[in-house]
């Protein structure tokens, strides 16, 4: 992943974490609930080995990685703004289940840092602050 799609795959999951893709046909399935979990220990994403190539990243929206980078504000402010008047909405896909505010902060503030941590943007990658 390039600097420049990394950003702009951190603007697209942010916006999607601001929908529910279908809803929940039942009990959270063993993978949701894992993800729940997850979420619930801090969210400290791992590295995965991958057998993509430079071939399978997807076409770039914006010119330029300052261009992209320069949406990150707007995309953060959606969050907030989006709970801050729809403080009890829930989002789901099939891949995460349902998740509220609280859990959806924590997985984006470590998603976030995450990939600034692959990088090189910042030092250390640990568990999320708890209030």
């Amino acid at each position: 992943m390039t600097p420049q799609h990394m950003v702009e795959h951190l603007l697209v999951s942010t916006k999607s974490i601001l929908k529910r893709h279908g809803e929940p046909e039942g009990e959270p399935t063993k993978g949701q609930l894992a993800f729940k979990q997850f979420i619930a220990n801090g969210a400290l994403i791992q590295h995965r080995t991958s057998d993509k190539t430079k071939d399978d990243l997807p076409a770039l929206k914006y010119g330029s990685l300052d261009e992209a980078i320069s949406h990150m504000p707007e995309a953060v402010d959606r969050f907030y703004n989006h709970f801050k008047e729809n403080p009890d909405f829930k989002c789901y896909n099939n891949f995460m289940g349902e998740l509220d505010y609280g859990e959806l902060e924590i997985f984006t503030y470590q998603h976030f840092r995450w990939h600034l941590y692959q990088f090189g943007l910042i030092e250390e990658f640990a568990a999320a602050a708890t209030a």
